[in-house]
């Protein structure tokens, strides 16, 4: 405990909800308690009316494709000369065409016959004013929805907003930490960081007496009473995470990795198990597949990117059949991100980082077809990068509808979501909690 105090620890601890020495590989966060509270708006708590709980029973699925997907080959404008004339030998030439004018990598088939189902909405130009072509800043940008502090994310604000500490399992995120999506300052999300972590091997009352027990004679008696008890807390909240996790996931949620070690989630696994956690009777709100795959391609992109598609499709079919075979797929949408899109001119064997981008939005009761104005590809930005033509806040503030919550109180700004779902915004008034304050 070199340069970390006990009460340190044991607030860490406890606002954590996890207990390291375990071997745990699922996680219960929230805010540190020692850290500045955020001020209200963006960045911070929502603010001003009360916000409607949402409607019971519905999930949102977060796909990040992590280092910059390129869309022009994901969701191919294969009509467009200027296409091929920025992108003479990495254009694709044989998309699966979808209205004459757009097409999806030939990789997509399971996305193409969701399209041709009505069941996959294509988001156009998606990205921010004023774009910054780090992953780093795009990336807090995405995640907090342009906060002007690094305190919350907008997924974190929807769940201060909606549950508050009532459930750990409200939000769950798929990766070594739950994303910074996620942070909120009155609420929790608990990370799945791999398949190890699946295991029920969580500590039962006898360990945890003996843990508690061995803990009673470290602290100083006058902390024993109120932090130990934090501790406590934090070992049960995890127990507690631990078991509704085996009951949604069932028997194969022990399952290891051949060869007995710990593997972090691929693409298809993380989507299969997002599904499964959908799918369950009590599901999270929202789960945030974290960082899946290296969409970063600067050099041998043909090759990366038809390999990452690939993966994307095998990830959405599994993902897709999961839910259909549990009749959950009524309930669940899933909708990518990625910190920015490429560059429309081809830099030899890849792209650079670029801003506007399409995105995906995929399930049953997903409105199909094109949104938005597709970005031109000759009236470029200085850095010879298309235009966004919709707001991140505004594609947010869709998805914040999905889940039956109006976006600008979450969002802290006003915002215009588009008609992509059947039944949006379909929000439900009844139950309603005020903001935290």
């Amino acid at each position: 405990m070199t340069g970390l105090s006990r009460r340190r620890f044991l607030a860490g601890l406890g606002a954590s909800g996890a207990l390291a020495a375990s071997g745990l590989s699922v996680w219960a966060w929230r805010r540190d308690p020692d850290a500045p509270a955020p001020p209200a708006g963006p960045g911070g708590p929502p603010a001003g009316d009360e916000i409607a709980f949402g409607v019971p029973g519905r999930t949102l699925v977060v796909l990040e494709l992590a280092g910059g997907n390129d869309a022009l080959s994901t969701v191919v404008p294969h009509a467009d000369a200027r296409y091929h004339e920025l992108r003479p030998t990495l254009a694709v030439t044989d998309p699966i065409d979808l209205d004459g004018a757009f097409g999806l990598s030939p990789r997509l088939r399971t996305l193409a016959r969701a399209y041709a189902a009505g069941r996959l909405a294509i988001v156009h130009g998606v990205g921010f004013e004023h774009p910054d072509l780090s992953h780093f800043e795009s990336l807090h940008r995405w995640w907090t929805a342009d906060a002007p502090t690094e305190a919350t994310g907008w997924i974190g604000r929807y769940l201060d907003a909606t549950v508050g500490f009532d459930d750990p399992l409200a939000a769950v995120s798929l990766g070594a930490a739950p994303s910074p999506a996620l942070a909120g300052v009155a609420s929790f999300a608990t990370a799945i960081a791999d398949a190890g972590g699946l295991r029920p091997d969580v500590l039962d009352g006898d360990a945890r007496r003996a843990l508690l027990d061995a803990w009673s004679r470290m602290v100083p008696q006058r902390l024993s009473g109120g932090l130990a008890g934090e501790v406590e807390r934090a070992i049960a909240g995890t127990a507690s995470a631990r078991e509704r996790l085996a009951a949604m996931l069932g028997d194969e949620a022990g399952a290891r990795r051949p060869g007995g070690g710990r593997a972090g989630l691929g693409m298809a696994d993380a989507l299969a198990l997002a599904a499964r956690l959908a799918a369950a009777a009590d599901a999270p709100r929202v789960v945030y597949v974290q960082a899946a795959g290296d969409f970063d391609t600067h050099r041998g992109q043909a090759a990366r990117h038809d390999a990452l598609m690939q993966q994307l499709d095998e990830g959405v079919d599994a993902f897709l059949r999961t839910l259909e075979a549990a009749g959950a797929a009524d309930r669940v949408v899933l909708a990518t991100v990625s910190e920015f899109g490429r560059r429309v001119r081809e830099n030899g064997s890849g792209t650079d980082h670029g801003t506007a981008a399409a995105h995906l939005v995929v399930g049953p009761v997903v409105q199909g077809g094109m949104h938005g104005e597709p970005p031109s590809l000759r009236d470029l930005d200085e850095a010879g990068n298309p235009v966004p033509t919709t707001a991140v806040h505004d594609y947010y503030a869709t998805l914040l509808d999905w889940l039956g919550v109006d976006g600008e109180p979450v969002l802290g700004r006003p915002v215009r979501p588009l008609p992509v779902f059947r039944d949006a915004p379909g929000r439900a008034r009844p139950a309603r909690v005020a903001p935290p304050g």
